[in-house]
């Protein structure tokens, strides 16, 4: 035992304990908030990490085409319109919106990063198939009734 002192801090008077930073300073050997350590040194936890360099990364990374602004598909809303109108009265619409809403959404699918409005091609599409099938029903109805008006005439 050496008769130098006590070796704890809290055996030895106030005055000689080390001083205690005040509240917001760092601690020796912590960078600032918003600071990047030095070099080679890790962030510590819950410090934001810097960026990495522009086209950093690994080579064998798979980098995807970053989203840019993408643009409505021009003709998926007349799709849209003619297989509503198709399904509110004017059957004869149907097939013509079911072959645009088919054509639009085969084209937003070959890029989907190019158009965004696929939902609306596709609403276009299914309205010309109802449109399609109430034209199909009207023309079979108007067929029925003119071979039935034939046969009462004919009788």
């Amino acid at each position: 035992m050496s008769n130098e002192g006590p070796s704890y801090p809290q055996d030895r008077p106030a005055q000689e304990w080390p001083a205690e930073q005040p509240y917001g300073q760092q601690q020796y050997g912590q960078p600032a908030y918003g600071q990047q350590p030095a070099y080679g040194q890790q962030p510590a936890y819950g410090q934001p990490s810097s960026p990495p360099a522009y086209g950093g990364g690994a080579p064998d990374q798979v980098r995807f085409h970053t989203p840019g602004p993408t643009v409505e598909h021009p003709q998926a809303t007349l799709a849209f319109v003619l297989g509503l109108l198709s399904v509110l009265g004017l059957t004869i619409l149907g097939p013509f919106g079911w072959y645009y809403g088919n054509k639009v959404v085969a084209e937003i699918d070959r890029d989907p990063r190019e158009f965004n409005n696929r939902g609306i091609a596709m609403a276009g599409k299914v309205l010309g198939i109802i449109g399609t099938v109430f034209l199909t029903l009207t023309v079979l109805a108007v067929v029925v009734l003119i071979v039935a008006a034939v046969l009462l005439a004919a009788a």
